[in-house]
């Protein structure tokens, strides 16, 4: 049941910026544009995520320090408000953090690589979930050779993804009319928007930023753990904030913002208007590799959420197992993809993915207060221990009020995450009285 510590402060900061870029900085701009419209915020709001995610990071660093578990919300909810909610965080990032994007990512992988191939089987549902399931079952078997060989896969596809955005967003950005187009933008101080509506844009923004939590996971496998999980955390956070920032401002400068809010495919309608008929190809390139590079991450870390809560005895024994010469819990990532096979056979990802950003904010919120909770055992050779709880109270008050307004205006998907979440107390109360 031990892991082995065999990363470095590289590949833990690649898995980072990896779990975190996905396919939401390629949808969810245009959506933010149309809660909230033209001014500052538009770019306001993504300076903001980078700032929550940041302070998130910084508390998840100390419990990373405080308590040194493989397992994320898992590990941590566990000694303060008890197993039962380390369960149901364990269970939603079962369900909502890793299988479900995990699944949707190969799903969306394989309509574009269909249509990219030019096939006429681009509508059969068949030919995209059997692609799908391929897909997956080959970042499966890459990432179960070794530690060290899905590390390194990682990091490749990575360190190519985040070249890709740099270079496409230097690409808008010299060839369109940026004054054009940002100055009415930029230039409008006075919010155009209610506070619901800017709740709704700032779960959009925490769902794309999702996963600047990622190194805690592997808590008991990153060297140098006191050292390197904060400065991966820190480094990841910050790479991904001004990448977002970046391609935002190209998004943005490449077409009137009345073209590009309320669309889905905010990336391709973006190329389209710079690099009119070959901007369709570039997206798909784009987007092929960063959910690529998502699907490694989401593989990589979940497995040690299912690995901790088996060892608790709160899951099936078998997953807690660890391949002595692969270094790695084979039989939790297996099932972690088993699931995720699961859901591309039934379809029903559409759903689950819209909610999802609601539950997984709630729960980090939960984990990070544990550390205001507990601020009295924080130990002393912390730098600034006074300094953590303050950001921790700062961090549950912002993201409860984001949460609060947000239940009130998505109250379909907040009841149905919720009823997700609930799902997995008949699985807790089976195996808590076993």
């Amino acid at each position: 049941m031990k892991l082995f510590r065999e990363m470095g402060l590289l590949s833990s900061t690649f898995l980072v910026i990896g779990n975190v870029i996905g396919i939401g900085i390629f949808t969810t701009p245009g959506l933010i544009a149309a809660e909230i419209g033209a001014g500052v915020w538009l770019l306001g709001v993504w300076i903001l995520g980078g700032l929550l995610a940041l302070i998130g990071a910084g508390c998840y660093a100390v419990l990373s320090i405080q308590i040194p578990k493989a397992g994320g919300e898992y590990a941590f909810l566990y000694p303060t408000y008890g197993p039962c909610s380390a369960f149901l965080a364990g269970w939603t990032s079962l369900l909502m953090g890793f299988a479900a994007p995990i699944a949707a990512g190969a799903l969306g992988l394989s309509h574009y690589l269909v249509s990219s191939l030019g096939s006429t089987s681009s509508e059969n549902s068949l030919v995209l979930k059997g692609t799908a399931a391929f897909v997956l079952l080959t970042v499966t078997l890459l990432l179960t050779i070794g530690l060290k060989f899905g590390n390194r896969i990682h990091s490749t596809v990575t360190l190519f993804n985040l070249a890709l955005i740099v270079g496409f967003s230097a690409c808008v950005l010299g060839r369109a009319p940026i004054a054009q187009n940002l100055e009415p933008i930029l230039g409008q101080t006075h919010p155009g928007f209610d506070l619901p509506s800017l709740a709704t844009a700032i779960v959009m923004v925490m769902f794309s930023f999702s996963g600047w939590n990622a190194a805690a996971y592997l808590a008991e496998e990153i060297r140098e753990p006191e050292r390197n999980i904060p400065a991966a955390l820190f480094l990841g956070t910050v790479t991904v904030t001004l990448i977002y920032l970046l391609i935002n401002l190209a998004y943005f400068s490449s077409a009137p913002l009345s073209e590009l809010a309320g669309q889905v495919a905010v990336a391709e309608v973006a190329a389209q208007a710079v690099f009119e008929t070959g901007g369709t190809l570039l997206t798909n390139v784009l987007i092929l590799f960063s959910i690529l590079s998502s699907m490694t991450a989401m593989s990589i870390a979940g497995p040690r959420v299912y690995f901790a809560m088996s060892r608790n005895r709160l899951f099936p024994q078998w997953l807690a197992e660890v391949h002595q010469e692969r270094k790695i819990p084979l039989r939790s990532i297996w099932f972690q993809s088993s699931v995720a096979l699961l859901l591309i056979a039934v379809g029903t990802l559409r759903e689950i993915l819209i909610y999802s950003g609601f539950i997984l904010l709630f729960f980090a919120t939960l984990t990070v207060s544990t550390l205001f909770v507990k601020r009295r055992q924080l130990t002393a050779d912390l730098s600034f221990p006074f300094l953590y709880p303050l950001l921790a109270a700062l961090f549950v008050l912002v993201n409860s009020a984001v949460l609060v307004n947000a239940a009130i205006s998505n109250p379909k998907e907040t009841v149905a995450g919720l009823l997700t979440v609930a799902s997995g107390l008949p699985v807790y109360l089976y195996y808590r009285k076993r």
